[in-house]
């Protein structure tokens, strides 16, 4: 199993993200972090593409209010190929579903984090 520091690590690397809740449960519940990790590496290699799995974490946080998480999995969205209207039209659905708070609120942090992503992507591309 792996200890925390390589669970944190997993978080830096696969969605440049420190979760807030790692090291509450490493301190007072190892276990739990490592089968909450087990789940998240089970879909790693699962049949959904990287640009969809982190689409619905994007979504999911952001029915949930949870801002950080939301920006974190809309940027390693983009970096897995969604595009800007991928992401905006999955908001418009939630919208239509959810109401317009959703998108208000927490929506709109996540299309500002991946919109700065996507800046940086392409001045990158250009400076090729």
């Amino acid at each position: 199993m792996k200890d925390f520091e390589e669970i944190l690590n997993y978080y830096k690397e696969e969605i440049k993200w420190n979760p807030p809740f790692a090291e509450i449960l490493s301190n007072y519940s190892p276990d739990s972090l490592k089968g909450y990790l087990i789940m998240r590496e089970s879909i790693q290699n699962g049949h959904l593409p990287k640009k969809t799995r982190e689409l619905i974490f994007t979504i999911l946080d952001s029915l949930d209010d949870e801002v950080s998480g939301a920006k974190a999995h809309a940027v390693a969205a983009i970096d897995a190929g969604l595009t800007m209207e991928e992401l905006v039209e999955a908001f418009v659905i939630v919208t239509i579903a959810k109401g317009i708070n959703v998108l208000c609120k927490t929506g709109v942090e996540a299309i500002k984090a991946a919109e700065r992503r996507n800046l940086e992507m392409n001045l990158t591309n250009e400076n090729q």
